[in-house]
C-alpha cells in the first residue's frame, strides 16, 4: 500500500508541472514572403492532400462517434450521456438483461483540459463483442486532466474511484497519423493503478483503411497486463464498416481473443453482423447483433460453437462546446 500515495503524488505532480503549459496551437506555420510558382503548386498539392485526409478521418471518426467508441469520446470537446438497455440471448448462457450508464462531463468552465469520467457497466468479457473497448471497463469515476492535445498526440491523466471505493489512477498516451491519403493508424499506451489490484498496463493499436465515402475497414487489437495476474489478455478484431446513411450504418467483423496464462491458447474465435440505427428522436439508437462464437475456457478443453443474439436500445445525449467557440 506504500505505493499508492507515491504513485498519486507522482501524478499529481506531474499534471501540476503541465497546467502551467500554454495551450498548443496546431497547425503548420506560414511564411510571409511572396510564393513562387513552384512553392504555390506544391502548397495547393499538400493543402489537396490535407482535404483528402481530413475525409478520410472524419469518416472513421464518424463511425466510431456512430458506433459509440469509449476511447475516441473521452478525447472529444463535448459532454455525453450514454444510457443503454441491452437483451442477450447466448445458446450457452442462456437469456440476459442489463442497464448500463456511461457518460463525460467537459468542464470548459473549470478548466478547458478537464473533464468528469463516469461508468457503471459490468466487467464483461463476452468474446463476440466487437468493440474491445467495452470489454473490462471497471465501474468507476475519475477526473481526467488533458497535459498535451496537438495534432497528432495526446497525454491524458486520470485519478477516481472504482466502484469498491478504491483509488484508481493512470496515465494515457495516444499517437494518431495518417500514413497515407486512405490508411490511418492509432496506438495508445496506458499504465494504471488499482488501489485494490496493483499496477498494470492496456496497450492498443487500431489500422483504418478508407475503402471509399461510406466504407472503411477497422483492426483493431488490444493487450492487458495486471501485476495480480501472470500473464497477458489479449483480443484483436477486423470489421467491416459500411455507412448506408446519415441515420443507418453496418459493420461485418471477425474477432479473436485469447490470454497467455497459465498456458497460451486462443479463447475464442467469432464472427458477426452489427446493424445500428437512429429512429423516432435524434438521441435513441436500435442495435441489432447476431453472432457466432467457437469458445474454450482453458487450454486443455475442448472448443465448442455458440450462437447469440444481443438487442440494445439506446439513449445518447451530447452537448458538444466546440461548437460555441466557432460561433
Amino acid at each position: 500500500m506504500a505505493r499508492q500515495p507515491l504513485f498519486l503524488a507522482i501524478l499529481l505532480s506531474l499534471a501540476a508541472c503541465t497546467a502551467t503549459a500554454q495551450p498548443d496551437v496546431d497547425g503548420d506555420p506560414t511564411s510571409e514572403s511572396p510564393s513562387t510558382g513552384d512553392e504555390a503548386e506544391a502548397r495547393w498539392l499538400d493543402t489537396g492532400r490535407e482535404y483528402v485526409i481530413e475525409r478520410a478521418d472524419n469518416l472513421a471518426a464518424w463511425m466510431d462517434n456512430f458506433f459509440g467508441d469509449a476511447e475516441r469520446e473521452g478525447e472529444a470537446p463535448y459532454s455525453t450521456l450514454r444510457l443503454r438497455l441491452e437483451q442477450d440471448w447466448d445458446q450457452e448462457d442462456g437469456h440476459d438483461d442489463d442497464l448500463k450508464l456511461r457518460g463525460k462531463l467537459y468542464l470548459p468552465k473549470f478548466n478547458e483540459r478537464l473533464s468528469l469520467l463516469f461508468s457503471d457497466d459490468d466487467d464483461k468479457t463476452g468474446n463476440e463483442e466487437l468493440l474491445i473497448d467495452e470489454r473490462r471497463n471497471p465501474d468507476d469515476v475519475a477526473l481526467q486532466y488533458t497535459a498535451r492535445d496537438k495534432k497528432h498526440y495526446r497525454l491524458d491523466f486520470k485519478v477516481g474511484l472504482r466502484s469498491s471505493l478504491a483509488l484508481k489512477a493512470s496515465m494515457r498516451y495516444r499517437y494518431e497519423y495518417p500514413f497515407t491519403d486512405t490508411w490511418l493508424g492509432r496506438a495508445s499506451e496506458e499504465v494504471f493503478y488499482y488501489g485494490d489490484d496493483g499496477f498494470g498496463s492496456r496497450t492498443r493499436i487500431e489500422l483504418d483503411k478508407i475503402l471509399d465515402d461510406r466504407r472503411v475497414v477497422q483492426w483493431r487489437n488490444q493487450a492487458d497486463w495486471e501485476e495480480e495476474e501472470p500473464g497477458v489478455e489479449w483480443d484483436t478484431s477486423l470489421a467491416l464498416y459500411r455507412r448506408l446513411d446519415d441515420n443507418r450504418a453496418i459493420s461485418y467483423y471477425t474477432a479473436v481473443s485469447g490470454e497467455t496464462r497459465p498456458d497460451p491458447f486462443t479463447a475464442s474465435y467469432s464472427l458477426g453482423v452489427r446493424y445500428r440505427q437512429n429512429f423516432l428522436r435524434p438521441w435513441l439508437f436500435l442495435d441489432v447483433q447476431p453472432y457466432y462464437s467457437w469458445r474454450k475456457n482453458d487450454a486443455e478443453d475442448n472448443r465448442y460453437g455458440s450462437a447469440g443474439l444481443r438487442l440494445r436500445l439506446e439513449a445518447v445525449f451530447e452537448k458538444d462546446f466546440s461548437r460555441k467557440k466557432k460561433n
